[in-house]
């Protein structure tokens, strides 16, 4: 199930969420929670669930930021971060040492020339390029959709001519990890979220079925 970004007209939407998730809890199906927002560090979302009543735990939920940061931790890269402020508790700890890896995600007003010229430069010098997400647009809280990392990834791997590894969906290594988690194969998964390219078209791309809702894009 797909948790993201979503306007401020979203409390029918957040009531019609905690009822379903409880109905599948209750009728005993393997449950977890995918999102690509990278704006917000997973702690946050734990705690924005259980504000709403639904008690997840941290292994539960999947972020683009939480697979970076066991990506540079298993090659020991240190990495130049692209994303929004908030989101770098993520990955705080991280070796400053060894290899270096540009990762971008939605910084939204933070996204600068200063910053992208100079993730383009060590891109340009050998650097990883890893895309937290490649969304075009989000449904922003005044109602109207805004840009998403996606067209600044789009002109970096432009600029530098390498294109990013995606992290997040609607990548297939993306699913699959959620697949594992719940211990089944991704033939009797079903993926429920409210983006047709990146939810629905990912999850059914990686062979698990796709359920589009109405409520979001």
């Amino acid at each position: 199930m797909a948790l993201d970004n979503s306007s401020g007209k979203r409390f029918p939407c957040l009531i019609l969420f905690v009822s379903k998730v409880t109905q599948i809890r209750a009728a005993g199906l393997p449950l977890k929670f995918v999102t690509n927002t990278t704006r917000r560090p997973l702690q946050r979302i734990v705690n924005d669930l259980a504000r709403l009543g639904l008690r997840v735990e941290p292994g539960d939920v999947y972020t683009p930021a939480a697979i970076a940061r066991d990506y540079c931790i298993g090659r020991r890269l240190a990495p130049f971060l692209v994303v929004h402020p908030d989101l770098y508790e993520d990955f705080a700890g991280l070796p400053q040492d060894g290899e270096g890896a540009v990762i971008v995600g939605d910084a939204g007003e933070f996204f600068t020339y200063d910053l992208l010229n100079r993730a383009y430069r060590k891109i340009l010098c050998g650097a990883a390029f890893l895309a937290l997400a490649k969304n075009r647009n989000f449904l922003d809280r005044d109602g109207e959709l805004s840009l998403d990392a996606g067209p600044f990834i789009a002109g970096l791997e432009y600029a530098c001519g390498r294109e990013a590894t995606v992290l997040g969906k609607p990548s297939s290594a993306f699913f699959e990890l959620a697949d594992k988690g719940l211990g089944i194969n991704a033939e009797d998964v079903a993926m429920i979220g409210d983006d047709a390219e990146a939810d629905v078209g990912g999850a059914m791309a990686a062979g698990l079925m796709g359920v589009l809702v109405q409520t979001g894009k």
